[in-house]
């Protein structure tokens, strides 16, 4: 009976100090930390798309003369100025032609100059000077038509701008190509991007846009919505828009891709959190420490990051409103670890 009850006394002292050490232990690993409750704000809606920029006008130039090209003047990128001569075609075929009509024109001309005093003095019947006045005329004709087939074997630049295509080489055919050379205007460009059916309507001619291009170091750029497509595409079910945008340093090239910013007047709830509230990932992804309902300990939450806002980063899943998450001593945090608050 004695030793049963030293036993019993022994139990209840190494149970008693059992539990002592693990609220020590408990205490220990505790962590100290300070959380914030989620909050929501009301907040415009911007609307993102990928863009591609194109030349705001694009002239196809053509030769007006067949024959062999000669000479190809220019390069694609060659700024060019109004009257400028770009390429030329082979005068030869042309310029016997252009012989022959003078020739055949001063010949009527004279006969013409000739006659005209015996007309004129009655010695000429009125069907001879007829006949002499259509030869002239039909000889000025043919002089003016080869006159133009040779001009027209050279290729003027019609305006000033940049020779965006360049589609014939010498020796070529002047026929060869719809458009031997494309001239592009790029001080004004556009900016060309796909809205979905769901969004297009939140879109208006007259909207600021914003974007970023990663060829120019992500320097971003502002222009306006010009033109809002009424159709859809029939594969991708995705509308037209098209953005113009002031080019006047010229640095902005057709083909670019950029990341484009549509401001809305549309509100959305978004939900903010404090900025120091995330930590990344081995994986790159991002994440919070979410407060579990008893207070003493937290879980690692995944989150999708929106948009740095004035007062706050905006998360677009992961968390709800009224949710407490860790602002402060989240550097020694893992997953399920005891807090303190």
């Amino acid at each position: 009976m004695q030793k049963t009850m030293i036993l019993s006394a022994i139990v209840i002292i190494l149970f008693g100090c059992k539990q002592k050490q693990e609220a020590v232990k408990q205490e220990v690993t505790a962590i100290k930390v300070k959380a914030q409750a989620v909050q929501t704000f009301n907040g415009l809606s911007d609307l993102r798309y990928s863009g591609t920029v194109e030349a705001a006008q694009t002239i196809p130039l053509s030769f007006q003369s067949s024959g062999t090209v000669e000479q190809v003047l220019v390069q694609e990128g060659d700024a060019v100025r109004k009257g400028q001569l770009l390429a030329t075609v082979n005068k030869a075929d042309n310029q016997s032609m252009y012989n022959l009509s003078l020739a055949t024109y001063q010949q009527a001309k004279d006969a013409y100059d000739r006659l005209k005093q015996v007309y004129d003095n009655g010695s000429l019947s009125e069907v001879k000077w007829v006949e002499m006045e259509t030869n002239l005329k039909k000889a000025e004709s043919q002089l003016q038509v080869s006159k133009n087939s040779l001009e027209k074997c050279n290729l003027y630049a019609p305006v000033s701008g940049i020779i965006g295509k360049r589609n014939v080489e010498p020796g070529q055919s002047s026929l060869s190509s719809f458009s031997p050379l494309e001239l592009v205007k790029i001080e004004t460009i556009l900016v060309k991007i796909s809205v979905p059916e769901n969004e297009i309507g939140k879109i208006k001619k007259g909207m600021n846009a914003s974007f970023t291009i990663s060829a120019l170091e992500n320097k971003q750029y502002e222009g306006t919505i010009t033109n809002v497509g009424v159709v859809a595409d029939q594969f991708s079910r995705t509308y037209e828009v098209k953005i113009t945008v002031k080019n006047t340093n010229l640095e902005i090239k057709p083909g670019m891709v950029c990341d484009v910013t549509l401001n809305t007047t549309a509100e959305k709830q978004m939900v903010l959190i404090p900025y120091n509230a995330i930590s990344k990932d081995t994986d790159g992804s991002s994440f919070v420490y979410v407060v579990t309902d008893d207070q003493k300990s937290v879980r690692k939450q995944i989150v999708k990051l929106g948009d740095y806002q004035n007062n706050g980063l905006e998360i677009l899943s992961g968390l709800t409103a009224n949710q407490s998450i860790v602002v402060e001593g989240k550097e020694k945090l893992t997953d399920n670890s005891q807090i303190i608050l």
